[in-house]
């Protein structure tokens, strides 16, 4: 296995379940060159799954410290996944990912991976029961949040099938919901932003196959797109999960090489 890395890892600090150290740890013993932690930005809202500013100020040192200490067995990199809704500076880190977990319903926010019988709700009054104007006004927000601000990688991109599974909101093979994902890749790619290929869903259970949809990396290979996989770690022993099965999925889909966190370069190239 080439991957050896992971940009998408949570501790304690937020939802995640293992310390920074325990994650340290496990990507040593897996052989990792590289980690990068992205705990979720704190925000006005839904504070059990993001940083408090308190604990912002703690990851910083706690993160900072472990790089220095594993200095010489790998390297460490201050990352941040920032929800669109977050009021944090990116800049502040090393690195970020832009993600939408959220559809904002009035005054509340919806979480898209969270709570399933409320975004049922969602669907149901806020989209008239119509599981395609949910993806639309997914997409929408997730479009402008990379166009906008260019990020350096485009979080689990089609989150929102976590719990279509179950619920049923909409046809992922229907023409229609292809074409509304397909019309925003063009401008993604643009931005030079990494796709990422994320495993977290099938480590906690809610899914078979990586985020994206085939289709969808098809198309980022047509386009000429990048792409990295992440594990979106909560728990140290799966911070490596699915990978030897997501090198298969990017070599049959045509890609010869992927991007991880390199040890002497932050962007490195692998082949496949």
């Amino acid at each position: 296995m080439s991957i050896l890395s992971s940009a998408h890892t949570h501790t304690n600090y937020c939802d995640g379940k293992s310390t920074a150290r325990e994650m340290v740890e496990s990507a040593i013993e897996k052989g990792f060159v590289s980690l990068g932690f992205s705990g979720h930005a704190p925000q006005h809202f839904d504070p059990p799954c993001c940083m408090s500013e308190e604990n912002e100020k703690k990851y910083f040192a706690d993160i900072r410290a472990l790089k220095e200490e594993f200095a010489d067995r790998i390297k460490i990199y201050l990352g941040v996944e920032r929800d669109y809704f977050s009021h944090v500076d990116p800049k502040n880190y090393e690195y970020y990912l832009a993600s939408v977990h959220y559809m904002p319903d009035g005054d509340e926010f919806v979480g898209v991976d969270t709570h399933p019988d409320r975004l049922a709700e969602y669907v149901k009054t806020a989209c008239h029961g119509d599981g395609l104007l949910f993806a639309r006004n997914y997409y929408t927000l997730l479009h402008d949040y990379v166009v906008e601000f260019k990020p350096p990688i485009i979080g689990h991109i089609d989150l929102l099938r976590k719990y279509n599974t179950t619920h049923h909101f909409f046809d992922e093979n229907c023409k229609e919901y292809k074409d509304m994902v397909l019309a925003i890749l063009p401008d993604m790619a643009k931005t030079n932003a990494i796709l990422e290929m994320n495993t977290g869903a099938i480590a906690r259970g809610t899914m078979k196959e990586p985020y994206p949809a085939p289709f969808i990396l098809d198309e980022w290979k047509r386009l000429g797109g990048e792409v990295m996989v992440n594990s979106d770690c909560h728990n140290a022993k799966f911070l490596d999960c699915f990978y030897p099965e997501c090198e298969e999925i990017l070599r049959a889909h045509g890609y010869d090489h992927a991007v991880r966190l390199g040890k002497d370069t932050m962007w490195e190239r692998f082949s496949l």
